[in-house]
């Protein structure tokens, strides 16, 4: 464990590439690892949910969105954290296989790169997270999306290690990669939000901003009456 996690900072291409190669006893395998982080993030989960569920900002600052899009979208947040993080994978191998291939990984073989990676950032900056939340929960979303953009300058850097890339190539290939990465996320987004809608979880009123919520609740009192 201890070796994986330090080697995963200097040497990361030797964690991997050892793995692939078909080295199993010198480092914690991509599963066992996955495992850890898996179990890491459902504490932060159990104690943002039972501690600090009613502090956490879901909406982002987001003004006037619907109390109840909110209250919904942090169940669906809380209940399949696990779901999400692992939908991370494949929109971020799919982008790493295309475009960061000097060395001739296929698909499967950029999911072991993604989940060594994901999993070892997320073991790292737990105690981070965790310690974040507990001295100012109200601003942990926030603290979220840049640890968001971190993560993601470590996956290249762990690309770039693996694929030893001169600088303008890889500065190219890295815009392309977020770019992608971008669009995936959206288009995966897009598509949760279909099926929620679609299974009934939410209903389209829940997208109204509250302003248009009390603008039709007042319309309907008026006409009552």
């Amino acid at each position: 464990m201890v070796r994986t996690l330090t080697q995963m900072i200097v040497r990361p291409e030797a964690v991997i590439g050892g793995y692939i190669s078909g080295l199993r006893k010198r480092y914690l395998n991509p599963i066992s690892y996955l495992g850890i982080a898996l179990t890491l993030s459902g504490i932060m989960i159990f104690v943002m949910q039972k501690m600090y569920g009613g502090e956490i900002d879901f909406t982002g600052g987001a003004e006037n969105v619907n109390p109840e899009f909110t209250r919904k979208w942090a169940n669906i947040a809380f209940d399949f954290n696990a779901v999400f993080f692992l939908l991370y994978f494949p929109v971020l191998a799919l982008p790493a296989f295309l475009l960061f291939n000097k060395v001739r990984y296929n698909l499967a073989e950029h999911f072991v790169v993604l989940v060594y990676t994901i999993a070892e950032f997320s073991i790292l900056t737990f105690p981070i997270s965790l310690g974040f939340l507990i001295y100012d929960a109200e601003h942990y979303m926030d603290f979220s999306r840049y640890t968001l953009l971190v993560t993601l300058a470590y996956v290249l850097w762990v690309l770039w290690r693996i694929n030893s890339y001169k600088f303008l190539p890889f500065l190219g290939r890295s815009i392309a990669f977020l770019a992608m990465v971008v669009f995936l996320f959206f288009v995966l987004i897009m598509g949760l939000m279909v099926v929620l809608i679609l299974t009934g979880y939410f209903d389209l009123s829940d997208f109204k901003p509250v302003e248009t919520a009390q603008a039709i609740s007042s319309s309907a009192i008026n006409w009552a009456s």
